[in-house]
């Protein structure tokens, strides 16, 4: 039996996340990370986040599957392939907008993802966002203006979900 579970990244995931975003079809999906892949710049991201937010490692079985996250009032994620599909990332998803809404300043969660990422629009969608829009942006790996389609989540919504019993984190898992 496998076990899932969510803390905070360390150096010691180095080598496990730079794996992953050596993929070029996992980075081509990121908003700001960079390809070809930079060793250092996996490295720095390698500790827990002291900004406004969290990120965390998602691990199955200790092995590093990706990342998930909420900060400046923005959820992300990656993962490497193989977690593609599974209900991971909605999984985590669900617990990490919980964790994010504890803090009564947040009202709203954003997201976004390119036009052609099609897991990653399925995924904000069963986690109730809302798309707002498209517009052009520049994707940093593929260092070409792509199309982004934008999402947003309010508290509100979100509690009302959770009020009628439709997200819970049972239901998460």
């Amino acid at each position: 039996m496998t076990k899932l579970q969510h803390r905070f990244l360390q150096p010691q995931n180095t080598d496990a996340l730079h794996d992953i975003v050596s993929d070029w079809d996992v980075v081509r999906q990121l908003e700001a990370w960079p390809w070809p892949p930079d060793r250092s710049f996996t490295q720095s991201r390698c500790r827990p986040y002291d900004g406004d937010g969290f990120v965390w490692g998602i691990f199955e079985d200790d092995v590093l599957l990706g990342i998930m996250g909420v900060t400046k009032g923005d959820i992300g994620y990656c993962f490497r392939q193989s977690a593609w599909g599974r209900g991971i990332a909605t999984h985590f998803g669900r617990l990490a907008i919980n964790f994010a809404f504890q803090d009564p300043a947040l009202t709203k969660i954003t997201a976004s993802c390119w036009h052609d990422n099609e897991g990653s629009d399925r995924v904000l969608h069963k986690l109730s966002f809302c798309q707002l829009g498209e517009q052009v942006q520049h994707a940093f790996a593929r260092d070409e203006p792509t199309l982004c389609y934008k999402y947003l989540l309010t508290r509100t919504h979100w509690d009302g979900l959770r009020s009628r019993g439709e997200w819970t984190i049972a239901a998460a898992q």
